[in-house]
């Protein structure tokens, strides 16, 4: 190859896609969430959602998972306590891959003035829609989704509009699916 096409990979590497990585913990116990009010962040002050972070660099999700738990929540948790809930890409914006874990077992208490508990089954009305979205799949059992949620190709609607699902039968429903039916 000459230096034409040394050009050409290199502007390729150049216009590669970068896509933000949140994880969010799915803190749950007797039928309640661990919810964190957003304040000073420029986007969705006041809403409602799990706590969340970014992936650092050089950093696993677990690692991050374990670095959010004890900045976001208070608490500490342990790598193998975390399991992966969901997995969302989020288009609605720039792109967005979120990784929803759930944490069983965990020490200490939550001390932020912003975290509150909420049945799942009564979740507040100001909770951030893809958060909300996302916890209503998991219910479903989906492992994967994406928001705002598209159909199959060339429906012209989203799978709930009565398009054939596209992987069988949805797995029966969480007793808090109704709490995202908003």
């Amino acid at each position: 190859m000459g230096r034409a096409g040394d050009t050409a990979i290199a502007e390729a590497v150049q216009h590669r896609r970068r896509v933000v990585v949140d994880v969010i913990l799915l803190l749950m116990r007797s039928g309640r969430i661990l919810l964190r009010e957003r304040a000073n962040t420029g986007y969705g002050d006041g809403a409602y959602e799990p706590p969340t972070g970014q992936l650092a660099d050089r950093e696993t999700i677990v690692e991050t998972a374990v670095r959010i738990a004890s900045a976001e929540a208070g608490i500490a948790i342990r790598a193998e306590n975390v399991s992966l809930a969901h997995v969302m890409h989020d288009v609605s914006g720039s792109g967005r891959i979120a990784f929803f874990l759930t944490v069983t077992g965990w020490r200490g208490e939550f001390t932020s003035p912003d975290a509150r508990w909420f049945p799942v089954g009564n979740l507040p009305t100001n909770m951030l829609d893809r958060s909300r979205v996302a916890l209503r799949n998991y219910a479903e059992g989906m492992r994967f989704s994406t928001y705002p949620a598209f159909g199959p190709a060339g429906t012209g609607g989203s799978a709930a509009d009565g398009a054939p699902a596209l992987f069988g039968t949805l797995h029966e429903a969480a007793p808090w699916q109704d709490a995202y039916s908003a």
